[in-house]
């Protein structure tokens, strides 16, 4: 287990463990993490690069008699990361760490115990630098941990699905925080006339569910499922930080756009190895169960349970301060008057709680031209 740990880390040695480990706690300090191995077990898309992790403070606790259906607990203080974009897209991510450390290829003990972690963290500060801007996100109070298939706290083992006749694996994680601070501004150079305009966010409570779908064989990421879930979110921007804003969006877009590239470059032999299992053998109650939870492709999603986003005018000091009785408000303001662009009041139109106000789906599809063969 030591072994692990300090494949994790830049400067740590098995020596330098807190013999207390083996009681099941232990404490480390001034810790650099190795970026590309984080960058792996993450899956992180090839436009973003990690440069640099640190963290001043850790604690572990480990019920070593309990590894198979209790979490391992880790404890940190304040981490620092640092990223970055990439305008060529950088090398794919390389298998599971976690798996070569153990010295295995399949998704065995170790994957399990490693990714099953309980992480608590008081404060995390993210840095990214990109071509014209440059972003910090900061969050506090943050938990993440894994949960059933109902996003439900329970044993470890029912944690994961493991369907032997895809050889596939799903896993469900949950990440909450209490405060989540977003703050970007641009770059100014030559290649950039954009004036210096700050865009800043405050969140309360929010928190962000992760299904992922992985190889039995080779712990490959298959495909993922993302969800953003925010409950009130309030927001006020300007017209000139409205137009920052979509100016940041367009600069990532072509980062994003060279990645999707290099993925479609791909030889067709590795995107057909990335193409959904297909299942051998008789059905069962565990295939069953596992379709019903089944990651089919990567997705990304926001849920945003009350939008009130105010536009305003830079000249004007005026925000305008309206009641909110509908489920999502996109204002516009001026000096004469305010007016709702887009509203819905749930009550009037009897809307069920599970239904969405507003549900947008963008949806990419790539048909790679495979030789065809005569029948």
């Amino acid at each position: 287990m030591a072994s692990l740990f300090v494949r994790f880390t830049k400067n740590l040695s098995p020596d330098k463990i807190n013999l207390s480990t083996l009681k099941g706690e232990g404490q480390l300090s001034n810790l650099e993490l190795d970026e590309e191995v984080l960058q792996n077990m993450l899956d992180l898309p090839t436009w973003l690069a990690v440069t640099r992790v640190y963290c001043n403070k850790a604690a572990i606790r480990i019920q070593w008699t309990k590894l198979k259906t209790s979490p391992i607990c880790l404890f940190l203080d304040k981490v620092e990361v640092e990223m970055r974009t990439c305008e060529e897209p950088r090398p794919p991510n390389g298998p599971s760490p976690i798996a070569i450390t153990a010295g295995q290829s399949e998704y065995g003990f170790a994957e399990k115990v490693v990714e099953g972690m309980s992480v608590v963290i008081n404060s995390i500060t993210i840095k990214v630098q990109a071509k014209a801007f440059h972003a910090s996100f900061e969050l506090w109070q943050l938990h993440g941990c894994s949960l059933n298939p109902k996003w439900q706290q329970s044993d470890l083992r029912l944690t994961r699905i493991t369907d032997p006749r895809r050889g596939e694996v799903l896993t469900f994680k949950e990440i909450n925080w209490q405060t989540l601070r977003i703050e970007a501004d641009a770059i100014e150079s030559e290649e950039h006339d954009l004036a210096s305009t700050p865009l800043r966010l405050i969140t309360n409570q929010g928190r962000l569910r992760i299904a992922l779908k992985r190889r039995v064989k080779d712990c490959n990421v298959v495909a993922s499922k993302l969800m953003f879930i925010l409950d009130d979110l309030l927001w006020v921007l300007t017209d000139l930080q409205l137009k920052a804003m979509i100016r940041y969006a367009k600069s990532l877009s072509e980062a994003i756009e060279r990645s999707a590239q290099q993925q479609k470059s791909l030889d067709p032999e590795s995107l057909q190895s990335a193409q959904p299992a297909q299942p051998s053998g008789t059905p069962n109650s565990i295939s069953q169960y596992f379709e019903q939870h089944d990651v089919k492709e990567t997705s990304y999603h926001i849920l945003i349970s009350r939008l009130d986003l105010h536009i305003c005018d830079d000249s004007s000091d005026q925000v305008s301060d309206t009641s909110i009785s509908s489920l999502i408000f996109f204002y516009f303001s001026d000096f004469k008057k305010t007016r709702a662009l887009v509203s819905c009041d749930r009550k009037s139109l009897q809307l069920p709680d599970n239904v969405p106000a507003i549900y947008v789906q963008f949806t990419e599809y790539y048909l790679p031209d495979y030789p065809h063969r005569s029948p």
